[in-house]
């Protein structure tokens, strides 16, 4: 167990950032997040914040949750879930369906579909597409109505 234990922290202690290639290290979240009230751990960019990539990691472990991503992922990690949770969350398809959709729309295995770990190509990717079908959701919600009304009117006309 120890040897398993050694293995996993040399892997962790050897973690370089990707923007910069400087090491990472484990950090407390103060100073990064405006409030750290579940004293959440990060794995920070040791030139933080010069490069300001960093990660938190999963509770009650050393794992960092996604990928390290800089300001700008973040961003765009955010962003993209705005936009694809409206697909499950308006009920336009369930969860699992829309993880099916986002695979096949990005042509990428169903194991790589966590968001947190896309890049930016891939997040601008998932807003596009999320945006695409909702837009498309909403002309067709808007035509319904129109030809309920326009029905309804010629059923009035009628009478």
């Amino acid at each position: 167990m120890k040897q398993k234990n050694r293995k996993r922290n040399a892997r962790l202690n050897t973690m370089r950032c990707p923007y910069c290639d400087s090491h990472v290290v484990l950090r407390s979240a103060d100073g990064i997040y405006k409030k750290n009230s579940a004293d959440t751990m990060l794995y920070v960019c040791a030139r933080y914040p010069v490069c300001d990539a960093y990660v938190r990691i999963l509770p009650s472990t050393n794992q960092p949750a996604v990928s390290l991503a800089d300001g700008e992922l973040r961003a765009l990690r955010w962003e993209a879930h705005q936009y694809f949770d409206r697909l499950y969350l308006s009920g336009i398809m369930t969860r699992k369906e829309a993880y099916v959709w986002l695979a096949g729309s990005l042509q990428i295995p169903m194991s790589q579909t966590h968001i947190g770990h896309l890049g930016k190509y891939y997040c601008r990717q998932v807003i596009e597409e999320s945006k695409r079908l909702l837009d498309n959701r909403q002309k067709l919600k808007r035509q319904s109505r129109m030809l309920h009304k326009a029905l309804g009117d010629c059923f009035y006309a009628v009478r």
